[in-house]
């Protein structure tokens, strides 16, 4: 097998797994998961994913394909050049996948101990015995929070309330202010 056909296979099949992992993504069914743990330098990130193979496989064929074909460069400066461009290629995606992880948010700014005390309004109507919404003020952000009511009454919309204390982790209790 000459240089020019292992490119050739490598840019195809890193194209393939492109489109199978764009699809599958477009369709909800493909993940973003790191395969191995690897320490290098103290600095802990994840190698060998299905999208690092796969830009390197793109990379490698499509840069070898390139020099040869292009460039007429010779098969050692093509291959050393094809492998120098997919190992940036996966450094890359690693890094990428790296920082996109620190984006993720826990969803809540505020704690539910920053709301006691604090008067509200009442969001989607608290039914009696059960579960309804609030919105309230804190550290200059307005935050729902689920509610339920001291005396199981019902509390319509709109209604000023004071938040007593915490039901559990998601909920607090509310009386209606008169």
């Amino acid at each position: 097998m000459d240089a020019n056909t292992l490119f050739l296979i490598c840019a195809l099949v890193g194209s393939g797994m492109f489109v199978i992992q764009f699809l599958l993504t477009i369709l909800g069914t493909g993940t973003n998961e790191f395969a191995e743990d690897v320490t290098i330098d103290s600095i802990k990130f994840k190698w060998l994913t299905k999208q690092a193979l796969t830009g390197f496989l793109l990379m490698f064929g499509l840069v070898g394909l390139t020099c040869q074909k292009e460039f007429g460069l010779s098969v050692f400066t093509s291959v050393t050049l094809a492998l120098l461009s997919g190992v940036i290629a996966t450094a890359l995606t690693g890094y990428i996948f790296k920082f996109a992880k620190k984006l993720h948010s826990p969803g809540r700014v505020v704690s539910l101990n920053d709301a006691l005390g604090k008067e509200a309004f009442v969001y989607q109507r608290i039914p009696k015995g059960g579960i309804g919404k609030i919105s309230v003020s804190l550290h200059d952000l307005t935050t729902e929070i689920d509610a339920v009511s001291l005396d199981q009454e019902d509390i319509d919309s709109f209604v000023r309330v004071q938040i007593i204390k915490k039901a559990d982790e998601n909920t607090v209790v509310v009386t209606s202010i008169k």
